[in-house]
């Protein structure tokens, strides 16, 4: 997976024709792409064209119009959540995640998403400790350790940051906002030659932000 890049999909179509969907945007904050979480291929499409537009507050219209309809459709929620964290929406989107959570329990996206908004709103030890459960419900997404990364980064706890993004990598090493974020990290606590070596890794994924990176970074033993 390359978080901050898109992937191709072509099996799916819209109805009876053959055209297949656009480029997916894939998110480092979700275990699968945003529009999988609908059963169609015509709504899944719509989702897509409003991520590649960035069009926040159209999917979150969107979502809403289908909740209105059906307001007990998990799925709706995390989609209309998703757009309003897109838009610094934070205590909106935690309201219905937490609600989400609560319906179902064992799906760990609704937690990524509640943690990120507590993160980005300034709460990252709450933020640590939701996705710490979401670990223990389910081990093997990498998107939760790299969040996991991020809201102990926020917090100063560099060690942990550390090693929940060097988790992430172990699970998927090409997940490359996680190689970026234990870059960084390493570019402040060492050790250098593990620095190094996940700015090569990045360099092979996403060679402008490994650049960045080593422009910013301050020698290290």
């Amino acid at each position: 997976m390359r978080g901050r890049l898109v992937a191709f999909l072509s099996a799916l179509c819209v109805g009876a024709c053959a055209a297949a969907l656009p480029f997916i945007p894939v998110t480092p904050l979700l275990s699968a792409a945003l529009s999988s979480r609908v059963n169609d291929d015509a709504t899944a499409k719509l989702i897509v064209e409003l991520e590649i537009k960035k069009d926040w507050a159209g999917l979150g219209a969107f979502a809403q119009r289908h909740i209105e309809i059906d307001p007990e459709d998990i799925d709706w929620w995390v989609i209309l959540a998703f757009a309003q964290i897109q838009q610094k929406q934070y205590t909106q989107a935690s309201e219905i995640l937490n609600r989400a959570i609560a319906r179902n329990p064992e799906d760990v996206d609704p937690r990524n998403l509640l943690g990120e908004a507590l993160r980005l709103s300034g709460q990252p030890v709450p933020a640590a400790q939701v996705l710490e459960r979401a670990i223990s419900i389910s081990s093997n997404t990498p998107a939760t350790r790299f969040l996991l990364g991020e809201a102990y980064r926020d917090d100063n706890r560099l060690e942990r940051a550390k090693e929940a993004y060097r988790d992430a990598v172990r699970i998927d090493p090409e997940f490359s906002p996680a190689w970026a974020g234990l870059a960084g990290v390493l570019a402040r606590i060492g050790p250098r030659d593990e620095f190094e070596e996940a700015i090569k890794q990045l360099m092979k994924l996403e060679p402008e932000m490994a650049k960045q990176i080593l422009s910013n970074a301050k020698p290290i033993r």
